[in-house]
C-alpha cells in the first residue's frame, strides 16, 4: 500500500477501541430501524451483502440474520477484530483497502451498503461502489447533527452535505433513487463547568466567560437536548448501467 494508505491503516488501528465504545454507548437504534426498515421494503432477506467500510460492525449484529452471504470490509485489522466478536453465520471480514476491493468484485452482491463512509467523496468513488451491487446500492450518512447548547459555537461538518453530493451524481446519471429519514432526540444535562471545558482551547477566557454566561446565566446546570437525523438513499442499479459499467 501506499504511505498514505498505510497512514490511514495505521489510524484508524489506534481508534478502534475508542471508536467502538462510542458505538456502544449510542442510545440511537440505528441499526435496528435500519434492519426493520429494509425488511419493510422487502430489501431484506437477500443472497449477499456488502458492507463496505464496516469498521466494528455496527450494523453487522442486526442484519447478518437475514443475509445468506455478508461480507464486511475494512482497511483496519482492529476493526475487524473488533468486529469479529459479533460474527454470527456466514459473515467474511475481508481487511482490504476500498479502491482495490471494488475493482475486483464488480457485480458481485445484491446489495452494497456503507454507513458514514469517510472514503465515498468522488464521483469515481462513488461509481466503484455503486458497480459492485448487481442489484440494490444503500448510503447511510448523518445529515443533521445538532444540540442547543454546543452547536452554536462549533464549526458545521462538512460530511453532512455528502448526501446531497450523492444525490447530485444520480442524477447526472439518470437513475431514480429514494430516501428513508431516520431522526432521533436525546437530552442530558450539561454543567457549567464541562461546557467550559469542551471549548477551552476555542476561545480567549473572555470571549468564554461571555459565551458561557450567555448559554448558563447564573445556572450551574442545563438541559441539553441533541437532533441527529440520519438519511438512507437507496436505489435500484439498471442492467443497462452494470452491463456498461455506466
Amino acid at each position: 500500500m501506499s504511505d498514505y494508505l498505510n497512514e490511514l491503516e495505521a489510524f484508524w488501528d489506534e481508534f478502534s477501541e475508542e471508536y467502538e465504545a462510542i458505538q456502544q454507548e449510542s442510545t440511537f437504534p440505528i441499526a435496528e430501524d435500519l434492519r426493520d426498515f429494509l425488511l419493510e421494503e422487502r430489501l431484506l432477506p437477500c443472497q449477499t451483502f456488502l458492507d463496505l467500510a464496516g469498521g466494528t460492525g455496527r450494523y453487522l449484529t442486526a442484519v447478518q440474520q437475514y443475509v445468506e452471504k455478508y461480507d464486511l470490509v475494512d482497511i483496519s485489522e482492529e476493526m475487524l477484530k473488533l468486529a469479529e466478536a459479533k460474527v454470527r453465520g456466514n459473515v467474511q471480514l475481508i481487511k482490504q483497502e476500498q479502491e482495490t476491493f471494488l475493482r475486483q468484485n464488480k457485480h458481485s452482491y445484491d446489495i452494497t451498503f456503507s454507513a458514514m463512509n469517510p472514503a465515498l467523496q468522488t464521483k469515481e468513488e462513488f461509481l466503484d461502489f455503486c458497480q459492485a451491487s448487481k442489484d440494490w446500492c444503500l448510503i447511510l450518512r448523518v445529515v443533521k447533527d445538532e444540540d442547543q447548547l454546543f452547536s452554536s459555537y462549533e464549526e458545521k461538518n462538512p460530511d453532512l452535505l455528502l448526501n446531497e453530493r450523492y444525490k447530485k451524481f444520480l442524477n447526472e446519471l439518470g437513475i431514480p433513487f429514494y430516501t428513508k429519514i431516520f431522526s432521533y432526540t436525546k437530552q442530558e444535562e450539561i454543567s457549567r463547568e464541562f461546557f467550559q471545558e469542551y471549548f477551552a482551547e476555542d476561545f480567549s477566557p473572555t470571549e468564554l466567560a461571555e459565551i458561557t454566561e450567555g448559554t448558563f446565566g447564573g445556572a450551574q446546570q442545563k438541559n441539553n437536548q441533541q437532533f441527529l437525523t440520519f438519511e438512507l438513499i437507496y436505489f435500484h442499479v439498471p442492467k443497462a448501467y452494470n452491463e456498461n459499467d455506466f
